[in-house]
């Protein structure tokens, strides 16, 4: 794997989390949580009950686990729940 094509929140969670079955599986519990955008076209709504457009992904270990809005994630990414 090159560290040096991930954004740089991935490189980031990689380096501090290790790169051992990188994008195999994701646990929210046992790795490094971390923020992207999602695609512009996602038509996707957030499940907070905000009703906006899920306009960020949550994802751990270079997998995707759940989508919202930037504040949701936000929360996800600092607090897991």
């Amino acid at each position: 794997m090159d560290l040096t094509k991930l954004p740089p929140a991935a490189r980031s969670a990689a380096m501090r989390g290790g790169t051992e079955n990188w994008s195999a599986h994701g646990s929210s519990r046992e790795h490094v949580r971390y923020a992207l955008p999602a695609p512009p076209r996602s038509r996707r709504r957030c499940s907070c009950g905000c009703g906006r457009r899920a306009s960020h992904r949550g994802m751990a270990n270079g997998v995707c686990l759940l989508s919202g809005c930037e504040l949701s994630i936000r929360r996800w990414v600092k607090t897991g729940l």
